[in-house]
């Protein structure tokens, strides 16, 4: 019989490792896991519509556009003989080797399989089994209701692979022990009874080919149907969480759901009706047996019983480890997601050394156990090869010291069928154990996600399903109470009443964490509340804090699944300050935003976030600070165009820090910590001499009489986050608890989401000048704006290919409809993943095993192979020599007249018989047999430790090789490569390198070595067997070159088409809160289940090509197998222990050509994860961190901090110059602003400085030429306060000093500095973990931590990227307050966000599209009404513009007054 299985039938055969049979057999595509839609054998896909073009069409989706099938399935009119033969997939194959295949080539899928139906379907059962659970009072079973959907279906697949291994399995070798018997001389039968014998065996391999492919295919298309239908269930499950339930979960864990825990399902599935099918087996198998050798049988079942417990226990051991390294790669992939997103802070900050440190520690913890795990697997897979012959050996040893004769016939019936029970009972049996163990672990684990909190319409909101009147609109509050969760005392909203009416404006002001986010995410139903009563009349539109836009073009943003108005949508692009931007962007509105945005500039990302909440035509409109991002004149434009004129007939609820726009307000609601402070209109709040009132006084007075040297009001520490909301992040900090995959982080892990649990820290912005503030990426670059900054920046530019053969590019993301091809190439291309094409170069293969310790470990590995191998084919050949031996020796006792034994008997001794020339005796065979045995299993032992421990160091080695270039890479990479696609190579990548590519490399060098060792006693046997040998050998190399083709472009479609499925989860848990405010969930549902049914299109290609290549390959076997067998007929003298040999390893030979072709095939694919990881370990990197010897500078540099720009420009590619010879000189200690409207290149000036992107011209610091410095030196010595305060995961003393360079008494102090000691005491002290993001700490005490980072490095040169922007006046005065004494002696760079905090600088550097058009002292800036910074000025309003030029008249005053006492004292 040609299968994969013959494989472990034989001596040879025992080459398949418990992971590769695990991860492949029966199938090989079950090497791969995903979802798959399979369609059973005769059944057929959904036809499309005739008047519909056979292709892949993108929709254009409300997530970017939606690739939906349009493509019908040849097999959908194949008959059934096409469908078990898969003929109708030859004309897609024969495509394939003419071109590389694409979405263009996929199918569509059945209805029954199509993600919806089978969502729908499990979500009955599982609705079904929550309500019997509560009704019975038992617990809920989500295995149940899985049983419910699919159990039938399943079982029945169970009668076919009963008939494989209960009948045809057996039958098989005892129809191979009758024709032995034929060629026995002392059994002479006619032709025919050997013709049938031989007919027999050539049928059952054919009749293997219609039982054993049709069980795979319809085992596969069932765990299709549960993977499917659980992850339709999963993504359902969490566009419902409450953000209760979000906090003790995570993007990575539910990806994980998806990703890993519903594919075992994959890998038991295969297995589990081994459970009752291998007992049966063996029973069948025993009896047989018993028949043929009698009770020696016995011995050899009694050791195979033996092994069944053996491999069950190392299944749990298995479990254990795989649990425990599922812990270590979650910690090694947080660390590494956080290293990602802050590459550009950890370079400025010069933390790469702590950070690969940090890492490396990580992958060793890893590594360790997957080390133990290997070595376990090493003994697992030695006992495995040699079980069979340990087994065969105990049962013929016993026969024959029982004084029996050896005999072809029986040696190969009893090897034979051992072989198989061993099979079954030694690696199906307690691998279906093991397999459908962890499966329950992970239906536990979608169980215990399935069952977390939902968010409830509570009854305390009253909102009718009729949109009432436009005038009847209105939103009111009563007396309403509120907190995130009832594990924390206060409250985070306490009797909180207002009521707005249609037309009517109500602003929200408070200091941060006063509840303002936590008041609308109440309105939105996200906050539940205690008490109180919401009422809302009409249809809700809410822009959040944070924008949230998606990865489709800036269009779909904002029209958001609603149909196009070209007039409406004109006016929301008016009203909302766009249209300048999209004339700038290289495809308007129609260029694609790429990954959270990355293609837009923060201010633009506001923007667009506005114009969709605008477009929806609401009724009642809640705006969450959308004005802080933006510059001032822009900010004016939207509120006087877009919120009072364009709304002004809506209810309108604005959350804002823009004080100066409070006047036009209805009325004003002053929150303080979650408390109501006022509510009324403007004039009467300032009149009644409350805290609004106060905040308003404070500031403006704060703002004229601000001095360096004097201040009346000492700033104290802010209330700058809501208690109870910090206590509660502490607590649930605290009592995380580990998930059996995974660790619960908080929800800010979501890679950068804009979920926030509670109220999400509002930008507290007075006057604005510059929209470059971009919240949760590291990275967001605006292609055709000037402005440099990594928040608006130059496009990403297409980045260089470093492979070395042919590429192609795929996109990661959805594909977009561009409206110009040759523009949206530009666009895309930052979403863009390399894609190789043919095969894997041997170069690659020879890097991965040099990389596990050189060549002295690969050439010990290859002798140690060589003489394992010789032993096991040896085995096999010394068997059939024995035998010949014994069947001689017999034949001439029975033609010898002085022995009387009976005619038929097959049972005598003949201990004293002659031993025939040739032959040794039989005490001396069993010696040699036995030391073969125990050499081959300590050979075999030694091998596969020695090649598993050359694995893990190889793949140690990549990680580290990868992980330090990556770490040294320009940040533009990070600027054109989106985090998931790098975080790909550290998770899947590495996963495949770790754990599935050492097993399958193994299985395939095990079969070249079996390959040949057979090749060697076939051609001992009867030479002219080699002929259909090679003949084989050549239509086999011929198919597999055809296959090849075709599957390697289906395997790389199906990984592609598996990332927007994973994507859309994440895209979708970010903007959830949004999601459900405009009542989108059932859209983004569907779209969910069309990129998994996309998913799933891929996949059953995929599946349908290797299932096409393995029946073929077993129609070659059953061709290969009768010629051999015939051939024998023709040669009648044969023996019968060379007959059996010989047509045993051409069944085998056959079979493990197939399997090789297959396993080589995988460890091709397997091995595109080695060459992703090689390209990503290639990249040149920037300069050198350290300084060449010789040019170090002196100990103490820089000593003043003065710099010089000469002649100094900025590309980030080749097309645009983003800074344009720039030319100044800044003296010691001067305090300079930067200013500049949004893409004027302040940021790109703050890159250029740090080297992030190397510059032309020269930057000279205390006279020293940066350029040739290492960064180390340049940067370390320049501290920063970034825009976006970024905290790491970890303790408070690691965040701020990961060196140990500081004592505590110094961290103190400078928190103390900071007014952050006594918060931080309250929360534990220095050794208070951060959480993820820190987001257990507002964004306020987040930036006061950058500052106290900077206190400690006491740097010369300090820069300020708009470091202010997000927080309130208060934190905001704090901040300068400690810049203007703890860095008196300092250079001090401030890009300003705010215009009052850089009008007391010492001069004002003016940018426009990357010139420096201006640069002198405010005061003289001002008095040139012709001046840039003037206008900039005027801008902000009269009144506020009033109060910059007293700022600036009276910094300008101390100067003169300083200058005059300095020229006095020299006298």
């Amino acid at each position: 019989m040609a299968t994969s299985r013959d494989l472990s039938e034989s001596s040879a055969s025992s080459c398949v490792s418990l992971h590769a049979i695990s991860a492949s057999i029966p199938d090989p595509s079950s090497a791969v896991s995903g979802p798959a839609s399979v369609a059973a054998s005769g059944s057929s896909l959904r036809l499309a519509s005739s008047s519909s073009p056979r292709r892949w069409r993108p929709d254009k989706g409300i997530v970017g556009s939606v690739t939906r099938p349009n493509n019908p399935c040849p097999g959908e009119k194949a008959n059934v003989i096409s469908w078990l033969l898969m003929w109708w997939l030859i004309p897609l194959l024969r495509q394939g080797n003419r071109r590389s295949l694409n979405e263009d080539d996929l199918y569509t899928v059945q209805s029954r399989d199509a993600s919806f139906t089978l969502g729908n379907r499990l979500q009955k059962e599982w609705d079904k089994e929550l309500e019997e659970s509560k009704i019975k009072k038992r617990k809920t079973s989500f295995v149940r209701a899985l049983i419910r959907c699919f159990g039938w279906e399943f079982a029945a697949v169970g009668i076919l692979a009963a008939i494989e291994e209960c009948v045809l399995r057996i039958v098989q070798p005892v129809l191979l022990g009758g024709l032995v018997r034929y060629f026995d001389s002392r059994h002479v039968g006619s032709l025919g009874a050997g013709m049938a014998y031989a007919s027999g065996i050539v049928l059952i391999a054919v009749v293997h080919i219609f039982v054993y492919h049709p069980y795979n295919f319809k085992c596969r298309h069932i765990t299709l149907n549960l993977k499917t239908a659980s992850c339709a269930l999963i993504f359902r499950k969490a566009l419902r969480l409450s953000k209760a339930a979000l906090g003790k979960t995570t993007t990575g864990q539910m990806v994980n759901l998806l990703s890993n825990d519903v594919n075992r399902f994959d890998t038991s599935a295969i297995f589990l009706h081994y459970i009752w099918i291998g007992p049966l087996q063996t029973l069948i198998v025993l009896g047989i047996l018993w028949n043929e050798i009698g009770a020696a049988c016995l011995a050899g079942i009694m050791l195979l019983i033996l092994f069944v417990p053996f491999q069950t226990w190392l299944g749990r051991v298995f479990s254990k480890l795989r649990m425990a390294t599922a812990h270590r790669t979650d910690e090694r992939v947080r660390i590494m997601h956080e290293i990602i997103n802050a590459m550009r802070i950890i370079k400025m900050y010069t933390w790469e050394k702590p950070f690969t440190a940090l890492t490396e520690a990580a992958r060793k913890s890893e590594l360790g156990v997957i080390m133990e795990t290997n070595y376990y697997r090493a003994v697992n897979m030695s006992l495995f090869l040699t079980s069979s012959k340990v087994i065969i050996f105990v049962c013929l040893l016993t026969y024959v010291l029982t004084d029996n004769v050896l005999t072809a016939e029986k040696v190969f019936v009893t090897s034979s069928l051992i072989n198989n029970v061993r099979l079954v009972m030694t690696l199906f049996f307690p691998f279906a154990i093991a397999m459908g163990s962890e499966t329950l672990i992970s239906c536990k684990r979608l169980q215990e996600f399935l069952e977390m909190e939902e968010r409830e319409d509570t009854s305390h909101i009253d909102k009718p399903n009729l949109r009432p009147k436009p005038k009847d609109c209105c939103l009111v509050m009563s007396g309403v109470t509120a907190k995130w969760s009832n594990i924390t005392e206060d409250n985070t909203l306490t009797n909180v009443s207002f009521s707005v009416k249609a037309g009517e404006l109500l602003a929200i002001v408070g200091p941060v964490g006063a509840g303002k986010g936590s008041l609308l995410n109440a309105i939105l139903g996200e906050l539940p509340a205690q008490s109180g009563r919401i009422t809302v009349r009409g249809k809700i539109a809410y822009a959040s804090q944070e924008p949230w836009v998606f990865s489709g073009t800036v269009r779909q943003n904002i029209l958001f699944g609603k149909q196009l108005n070209e007039k409406k949508y004109e006016e929301v692009v008016r009203v909302c300050a766009l249209e300048q931007d999209f004339k700038e962007l290289p495809d308007g509105d129609m260029t694609t935003v790429g990954e959270r945005g990355m293609a837009l500039s923060g201010g633009q990302k506001a923007r667009v976030n506005l114009a969709r909440a605008v477009y929806a035509d609401a009724d009642i409109y809640l705006l969450d600070d959308p004005l802080s991002a933006v510059d001032s004149h822009v900010s004016r434009h939207l509120f006087d165009n877009c919120i009072m004129k364009h709304l002004k007939h809506k209810v309108r609820v604005l959350v804002t820090h823009q004080l100066q726009y409070l006047s036009s307000a209805s009325e004003i609601l002053v929150l303080k910590e979650g408390h109501m402070e006022a509510i009324g209109p403007y004039h009467q709040l300032v009149n009644s001499g409350l805290d609004f009132g106060t905040l308003i006084s404070e500031n403006q007075e704060e703002e004229i009489t601000s001095s360096f040297s004097s201040r009346k009001a000492s700033v104290k520490k802010s209330n700058s986050i809501n208690k109870a909301i910090l206590s509660e992040r502490i607590l649930r900090e605290r009592k995380r608890t580990d998930s059996t995959s995974s660790t619960h982080q908080l929800e800010e892990s979501i890679l950068g989401s804009s979920i926030s649990l509670h109220d999400s820290v509002e930008a507290d912005n007075i006057l604005t000048i510059s929209g470059a503030h971009t919240t949760g990426s590291s990275t967001a670059i605006s292609s055709g704006m000037s402005n440099s900054s990594y928040n608006d920046s130059k496009a990403p530019c297409r980045p260089k290919n470093r492979l070395e053969y042919s590429v192609d590019i795929e996109t990661t993301e959805p594909l977009i409809e561009a409206k110009n091809d040759n523009n949206n190439e530009k666009e895309t291309s930052g979403n863009k993943e390399i894609r190789s094409h043919g095969s894997v170069k041997a170069k690659v293969y020879l890097k991965y095993f040099l990389a596990g310790g050189g060549w002295c470990i690969f050439a010990l590995l290859i002798i140690i192979n060589i003489f394992a191998q010789v032993l096991f084919s040896g085995i096999d050949y010394w068997l059939a020599y024995w035998a010949n031996g014994e069947q001689i020796r017999a034949q001439i006792v029975l033609n010898s007249s002085t022995w009387d034994i009976p005619k038929n008997t097959t049972v005598f001794s003949y201990s004293n018989a002659p031993v025939p020339e040739g032959y040794m005796d039989t005490n001396t065979n069993i010696y040699i047999y036995s030391g073969m045995t125990v050499g081959l299993f300590l050979l075999s032992l030694c091998r596969t430790v020695v090649f598993f421990t050359l694995c893990m160091k190889s793949s140690k080695t990549l990680h580290n090789n990868m992980f330090r270039a990556i770490i040294r890479v320009p940040i533009k990479f990070f600027d054109t490569h989106p985090v998931g696609q790098i975080l790909n190579r550290f998770t899947k990548d590495l996963g495949q390198i770790d754990e599935l590519l050492p097993t399958t490399m193994f299985d395939v060098i095990t079969i070249f070595l079996n390959f040949l060792g057979i090749i060697i006693i076939i051609a001992l046997v009867n030479v002219w067997l080699l002929i259909p040998t090679v003949f084989l050998g050549m239509i086999f190399v011929y198919l597999r070159r055809f296959y090849l083709c075709s599957a390697r472009d289906v395997k790389r479609l199906e990984g592609i088409t598996r990332s927007p499925v994973f994507t859309h989860l994440s895209t979708s848990l970010q903007g959830l809160t949004t999601i459900r405010a405009f009542e989108m969930q059932q859209t983004f549902m569907d779209e969910f289940d069309s990129h998994q049914d996309l998913h799933s299109s891929a996949w059953f290609l995929f599946l349908c090509t290797t299932r096409w290549f393995g029946i073929c390959l077993d129609w070659l076997s059953c061709i290969y197998i009768s010629m051999v067998t015939y051939s024998f007929m023709a040669l009648p003298d044969t023996l019968g222990g060379d007959i059996g040999l010989a047509i045993s390893s051409a069944m085998l030979l056959s079979g493990m050509f197939q399997w090789g072709v297959r396993q080589s095939a995988e460890v091709e694919n397997q091995m595109t994860s080695v060459e992703r990881v090689l390209e990503y370990s290639s990249f040149e990197p920037e300069a050198a961190l350290n300084t060449e010897a010789g040019k170090v500078p002196k100990d103490v540099w820089p000593d003043s901090g003065v710099l010089k720009f000469v002649n100094v420009s900025l590309k980030y590619n080749e097309e645009t110059t983003v800074l344009k010879n720039l030319n100044f000189n800044i003296q010691a200690k001067e305090k300079i602003g930067i200013v500049g409207r949004t893409g004027a290149g302040k940021s790109s000036l703050i890159t250029s400085l740090f080297r992030l992107t190397e510059p032309s011209g020269v930057i000279y610091i205390d006279g020293i030429k940066i350029q040739e410095l290492g960064l180390h030196d340049v940067r370390g010595n320049i501290s920063i306060i970034p825009q976006d305060p970024t905290l790491f995961s970890g303790t408070m003393r690691k965040n701020l000093d990961p060196f140990h360079q500081h004592s505590d008494e110094q961290l103190w102090k400078s928190l103390e500095e900071v007014q952050l000691k006594t918060a931080v005491s309250d929360m534990g002290g220095l050794e208070t973990q951060m959480a993820e993001g820190g987001i257990n700490l507002s964004v306020g005490q987040r930036q006061l931590v950058c500052l106290a980072r900077a206190i400690l490095r006491h740097n010369k040169i300090l820069v300020l990227d708009e470091a202010t922007a997000n927080v309130d006046p208060r934190t905001d005065e704090l901040i300068q307050q400690t810049i203007r004494t703890k860095f008196a002696e300092c250079t001090v760079l401030t890009i300003a966000h705010r215009l009052h905090t850089i009008m007391d600088s010492d001069r004002v550097m003016v940018l426009q599209a990357g010139q420096l058009m201006e640069f002198d002292t405010p005061y003289n800036l001002l008095n040139n009404k012709t001046s840039i910074f003037f206008s900039l000025v005027q801008q902000t309003g009269q009144a506020s513009a009033k109060q910059l030029h007293q700022i600036a008249e009276m910094a300008h005053q101390r100067q003169q007054d300083s200058e005059g006492n300095t020229a006095s004292g020299s006298k």
